[in-house]
């Protein structure tokens, strides 16, 4: 039939929610909103319990699905059977036959819903599954968004509780807290809350909005590249107060000056640091890279490499069994200032 994206599949809901649908991608939190909805659409809360029916895919069988999306809805018209996160692409030859016949034979007041939710599957067995959803139903990849996009809905979700977003405060929420639309959504209504006024500021985000990991080890290589020194090496000494995972924290450098090594790189080349976004898995992280290529910008091309061997350096020091993985991040950092400096 169709491969739906978020605007049409909002549409079929509303026109005719029944049918096959196979519902998988990156956005865990839209995933569930719209497999709710469609539970939603199709279900009567008064007799779910003869018209809805939810197999765990690693469980459960097609054959059992089948019988399922089979029975008649009692008194209702519609019904829906889900099943989660069910390992499509290790089905055999046999499975894919039986999977045919459950889709093509799904009746016209059933809403057929497999949802990866958690499971993720690949491979040329996932993309024979997927076809077979093209043809008999509908697929909705669910991927995520962009910051531009994540900002709109931000602005969107404030507005309608009676605030906005100062110029440029809902791409900086989304720095802080990182893309996590669910995250993004909570921390929106929080710091909603605690605004005084109509207007949400920058500093209302600070004062209530708990930063990413990410968004520590960003502020600590910004002081670093800045020289300041003593600033990153207090950054450094609260991350281990909060008890932050010594290999996290290491992780989030190594991302980050990955990030300003591909920044630079880009614009070596002739293009634009954003550009870097077109060959990497950026989507709903672009800000990472302007915020690489200002982070960057005092650095040589050359400095940034000997930073990236100094962390891969670190990465293998920290996974010896008798190291101090707080001293290992301790002299990292100074050896990252010296050469920030070269």
């Amino acid at each position: 039939m169709a491969a739906l994206n978020e605007a049409s599949l909002k549409e079929k809901l509303r026109d005719d929610p029944v049918g096959v649908y196979l519902i998988y991608g990156e956005e865990s939190y839209l995933k569930k909103v719209y497999t709710d909805r469609i539970v939603k659409k199709t279900v009567d809360d008064t007799f779910a319990d003869f018209n809805f029916h939810a197999f765990d895919g690693k469980e459960t069988t097609l054959n059992e699905i089948y019988e399922s999306a089979a029975a008649v809805p009692m008194m209702a018209e519609t019904k829906c059977v889900l099943v989660k996160d069910m390992p499509l692409d290790s089905l055999d030859d046999g499975g894919f036959e039986q999977l045919k016949m459950v889709l093509e034979e799904n009746p016209e007041d059933c809403a057929l819903v497999f949802a990866m939710l958690t499971y993720e599957p690949k491979g040329a067995k996932w993309n024979k599954a997927v076809k077979l959803f093209d043809k008999y139903g509908f697929t909705v990849k669910l991927d995520k968004k962009t910051s531009g996009d994540l900002a709109k809905m931000l602005e969107s979700g404030a507005k309608k509780r009676g605030k906005q977003f100062e110029r440029g405060a809902a791409a900086y929420l989304i720095t802080c807290v990182g893309s996590d639309l669910n995250t993004l959504l909570n921390e929106t209504e929080k710091v909603c809350a605690y605004a005084e006024g109509s207007e949400i500021t920058r500093g209302d985000i600070d004062t209530v909005c708990v930063k990413s990991l990410d968004a520590k080890v960003f502020d600590m290589i910004r002081d670093l590249t800045a020289g300041r020194f003593d600033s990153a090496f207090t950054k450094l000494s609260v991350l281990f107060e909060q008890r932050e995972d010594e290999f996290q924290i290491l992780g989030a450098l190594i991302a980050s000056y990955s990030d300003i090594y591909r920044a630079k790189a880009a614009v070596k080349a002739g293009g634009r640091a954003e550009d870097v976004a077109k060959y990497y898995s950026y989507a709903g992280r672009e800000f990472r890279l302007t915020n690489a290529a200002r982070n960057g910008a005092k650095l040589s091309f050359e400095s940034v490499g000997d930073c990236i061997e100094i962390l891969a350096a670190a990465d293998t020091a920290m996974k010896s069994t008798a190291a101090d993985k707080r001293l290992v991040l301790e002299q990292t950092l100074v050896k990252l200032a010296r050469a920030g400096r070269g």
